[in-house]
């Protein structure tokens, strides 16, 4: 294609993603000092972390630093702004404040939902779907998010970080099993009560 003004300007790479970049972020977000979890902090922060995973945001996340997750009504936002910082403009009920670690799964302190029904309830069908899918597969760590094509570019990489520490953490098949079946899953994830003892 001959070169005009109406194409000199067209970055072929929009993302600004070549493959040094790309192979720079891989080895970032790959996975630090992963220890074996028991069964339901593997599940737990399998959840968690897929929560934050689905949300929309459009930055790079840091290790250790603090982001705020919202409740839209079609989507879940993760955001660099605390809901103190918003005043009234908040884009939604304040679910949860959510610090990545260094093995790449996600720390995410719920906060009191009591009043937000529709992201309570929102939250609990999350759990609920993630628990059934679970369910039903023979094997809890097969289907790790290892490459998820359709998520921006950050997203896809801390998947691909995240399934990696899954990989190395996972307690044994039956363990997991056994756990998928308790009740207890539901209460270990349970946003409504922030004063349960952690796992």
């Amino acid at each position: 294609m001959p070169v005009s003004s109406a194409n000199t300007a067209k970055n072929p790479n929009p993302q600004g993603k070549g493959l040094v970049p790309t192979l720079h972020d891989l080895a970032l977000f790959n996975p630090g000092s992963v220890r074996r979890k028991t069964p339901l902090e593997f599940l737990r922060d399998y959840c968690v972390s897929s929560l934050v995973l689905a949300a929309r945001f459009q930055f790079k996340p840091v290790v250790g630093k603090p982001y705020f997750l919202y409740s839209r009504a079609d989507h879940w936002l993760l955001s660099l702004i605390s809901p103190d910082e918003w005043g009234a403009s908040q884009p939604g009920p304040f679910v949860a404040a959510c610090t990545l670690r260094s093995d790449m799964t996600w720390d995410v302190n719920f906060a009191d939902l009591a009043e937000a029904t529709q992201a309570r309830e929102k939250l609990a069908r999350f759990v609920d779907a993630f628990s059934t899918t679970l369910q039903q597969q023979d094997d809890a760590t097969a289907e790790l998010p290892y490459f998820i094509a359709h998520l921006p570019y950050y997203r896809r990489i801390l998947a691909t970080g995240l399934a990696a520490s899954l990989r190395l953490s996972s307690p044994a098949q039956p363990a997991l099993a056994a756990a998928l079946e308790q009740p207890l899953l539901q209460h270990h994830l349970d946003p409504i009560a922030p004063s349960q003892p952690p796992l």
